[in-house]
């Protein structure tokens, strides 16, 4: 081999590294053996240590820079001192020697090794500059046992990286290459010859090392000292499972991370205390996540209470788990809603039962509370309402918006239907996550972030750049929605316990709980400051637990997590500070509709809209009526001074019969003198269709009848059903008509006695 005429080496081409993780601070989270069981890991010669640099070179080969890769003088002296005068055998092999028996695993014992080991060492000389032939010996000299590199050593023995030695761990580090075995760190607990043997060849090289680099005699006290070497089963392995998912993600060698290692020992701490505490509830596993808003990196992540725990699958990762959300995702069907245009952040709905198709939701406390606010609802987790907007939802609809914003669904639409806002479907703490960022991150989908900046900045450079979605692919919310569902979260504490109140009255917290069906999951999520949270509880196995109930068990320890964050104040208030970009204003609204005021609304009260979006009119509820003076009937038309004006509210009929059934008895016009049959119909609303739902297709079970049931005007009296022209039946409002239909295509449409009529297509099958 002529190293003149051959191509440059590549050192590194078959180097199976370690994967070494650090958290955002650089504290070490866990180190992994390479493919081959080594711990080895590659850095570059400015990460490591001057004082390691200079050490290995006293030690190891002082004229490094002088020679070409033999050093005829240190030969000359090996082979007087071994030879010659029979004396201690002396080494002469120079860093590039011993790099090349170490790259190309040569047995240099052996005189055909020998030469072979020079000429490599020549030809790496030839291509490699000093700094990559120096680089090259540390990332392959071995420390003892099955640790190589300095990179690996210095964190196994000293828990450091190899950029932070001190210039005794490195005159330490220095002498073990020459004779691995005997000066391995971790044989000197057990073996006093070792020991012996690591603290002599240390001191040999500390009295080089004055000669070269003079100190004081206390420093040279000091340098002398012996050192406490920590072990391979002494390395940590904080987050295992956010190392385990990391793994998977990167590829081997230092991964510099975006998790906060004293925020994660904090949320440990915290967790294990809290469930000691829930021990008679019989709550024992739990998964936190804690994210970075702004920048999307996780900070703190326990995928299980106990990753040794077999008894309750501590291995498994709870943050990536699929589970049941319960209502946690009720917030993106409101934001959807509002997006919209079918609601409004005060738009009154209805909780009250109520049939699509064969799906007849209940609530959790299998109540009903009559006309309830957008906000109530939301905040109250009002199953009802959630299922009624849903089914309102479109281009897209909620199975579309989950899709495209990475929620894997792994059935088609129909199956899910539309027990999806009650979390009729499976996802992961982290695709949750991902879904309430959006809440502060002005609508828009951002992926997790597992790694520092600069180690994302780093990563991105080297790798092709990848496409960011906008809001129109990624479907997202519009800015406006999202601030608008954050303000519903974080609206009206008095809707919560006295005990929540205070805990989230100061500061302003935007969260949401769920719980599954058959209490298997229990749930937290929100937003506060610059950081999501998210808190999980329950059982890997499934198993269910009625303590496992978001707001009774996830709360508290949400609440009890956010102290741990810092503090927030100014994040806070940028996150619900309208931005002046958003399309919102705050309109007066009639305090009873929550429509736009007529001038007979008694009262208003302030509320969100989005201009040209929200479904927002003048409110009709509010109508004055003429009343002769003398009888106190109601007249056909105001005469003054025979009649005079009175305000009534005229509720549609299913609210009304809400109210009735509550006890609440409504004020109510009086009845009309003989000359007047009808009131005038400029103000009357046509009636609403309720039942059936359109843009749905029906299959009524055999012998079932098909519920009719509409919305009419508070001044109509008699409402009647056709199919086709064909008159099905009359009804009283707030009564139910049952119609046997058959399969076919049918335009249904319900008229009143004030001649107003609303009719739709529907489907039966």
């Amino acid at each position: 081999m002529i190293p003149w005429l051959t191509p440059k080496p590549d050192l590194y081409r078959d180097f199976a590294q370690s994967q070494a993780f650090f958290a955002v601070g650089g504290e070490l989270l866990a180190l992994r053996p390479a493919a081959d069981e080594r711990y080895r890991l590659r850095l570059a010669l400015s990460d490591i240590a001057p004082a390691m640099q200079q050490a290995t070179l006293l030690y190891e080969d002082r004229r490094f820079y002088q020679h070409f890769g033999l050093d005829f003088p240190a030969l000359g002296r090996a082979f007087w001192q071994g030879v010659v005068k029979g004396g201690r055998r002396q080494g002469a092999s120079t860093i590039s020697m011993q790099l090349a028996r170490l790259h190309y695993r040569l047995n240099s014992q052996s005189v055909v090794g020998k030469l072979q080991q020079v000429l490599l060492a020549l030809y790496l000389e030839r291509h490699l500059s000093k700094a990559e032939l120096l680089e090259g010996y540390f990332n392959y000299a071995p420390y003892g046992a099955n640790v190589e590199s300095v990179g690996a050593a210095s964190l196994i023995y000293f828990g450091k990286t190899a950029s932070e030695l001190s210039t005794a761990e490195a005159l330490t580090l220095a002498v073990i290459p020459q004779n691995p075995l005997q000066r391995n760190p971790e044989r000197q607990a057990n073996q006093h010859s070792a020991q012996q043997q690591l603290q002599q060849a240390r001191l040999r090289l500390l009295q080089i090392w004055q000669q070269v680099y003079p100190t004081s005699e206390s420093e040279q006290q000091l340098l002398a000292l012996p050192l406490h070497f920590k072990r391979r089963r002494d390395l940590p392995f904080v987050a295992p499972h956010f190392v385990q998912a990391l793994a998977r993600q990167q590829p081997a060698g230092p991964i510099y991370s975006s998790l906060d290692w004293h925020l994660q020992h904090k949320v440990e701490q915290r967790l294990q205390q809290y469930l000691r505490q829930q021990q008679r509830l019989g709550l024992n596993n739990a998964s936190v996540l804690v994210v970075h808003r702004p920048s999307m990196q996780i900070k703190a992540y326990i995928g299980a209470a106990d990753f040794f725990n077999k008894s309750i699958a501590g291995q498994v990762d709870g943050t990536a788990a699929a589970r049941s959300p319960g209502s946690a995702l009720k917030p993106f069907v409101f934001a959807l809603a509002l997006q919209q245009g079918v609601i409004h952040p005060k738009s009154l709905l209805k909780d009250l039962p109520q049939r699509f198709g064969l799906f007849s939701p209940e609530n959790f406390d299998r109540r009903f509370r009559g006309p309830i606010t957008a906000t109530e609802a939301l905040v109250q987790s009002r199953n009802v309402p959630a299922v009624t907007l849903q089914a309102q939802l479109q281009q897209p609809d909620f199975y579309q918006w989950l899709a495209a914003n990475e929620v894997p669904l792994a059935q088609a639409a129909d199956y899910y239907g539309l027990a999806l806002a009650l979390g009729g479907m499976e996802l992961s703490m982290q695709q949750l996550v991902a879904l309430y960022a959006m809440l502060g991150n002005q609508g828009q989908y951002q992926p997790l972030q597992w790694l520092s900046a600069q180690a994302s900045a780093a990563e991105s450079s080297v790798h092709v750049a990848v496409p960011v979605k906008t809001i129109s692919e990624a479907q997202g919310l519009s800015p406006e929605a999202a601030f608008l569902t954050l303000q519903m979260l974080a609206s009206q504490p008095g809707l919560r316990s006295q005990r929540f109140a205070e805990l989230a009255a100061e500061p302003k917290v935007a969260w949401k709980t769920g719980t599954s069906y058959a209490y298997r999951d229990a749930w937290t999520l929100g937003l506060y400051g610059d950081y999501v949270l998210a808190v999980w509880l329950g059982n890997f196995d499934g198993s269910s637990n009625p303590n496992l109930i978001g707001r009774n068990v996830a709360a508290p320890l949400f609440f009890s997590l956010l102290p741990l964050l810092g503090e927030q104040q100014q994040a806070n208030q940028q996150l619900f500070a309208p931005s002046e970009q958003l399309n919102l204003r705050q309109v007066a609204l009639c305090r009873q509709s929550y429509q736009l005021p007529n001038q007979f609304c008694p009262a208003t009260e302030s509320g969100w809209v989005i201009p040209g979006v929200s479904p927002v009119a003048v409110s009709d509820l509010h109508r004055p009526v003429p009343i002769y003076r003398q009888t106190g009937l109601r007249a056909c038309q105001h005469q003054p001074p025979l009649t005079e004006l009175a305000v009534f509210e005229f509720w549609p009929s299913d609210i009304a019969a809400l109210y009735q059934q509550a006890g609440i008895r409504l004020r109510q016009p009086p009845v009309f003198a003989e000359a007047c049959q009808q009131l005038s119909q400029t103000q009357a609303q046509p009636p609403q269709i309720l039942s059936p739902q359109p843009h749905l297709t029906y299959l009524p079970q055999a012998g079932q009848p098909l519920a009719l049931q509409a919305r009419f005007d508070g001044a109509a009296k008699q409402g009647y059903w056709f199919a086709d022209q064909r008159y099905l039946g009359a009804v009283k409002p707030g009564e139910t008509l049952f119609w046997p239909a058959t399969t076919g295509r049918y335009q249904l449409s319900v008229q009143d006695d004030l001649g107003s009529v609303s009719e739709i297509t529907l489907n039966v099958q």
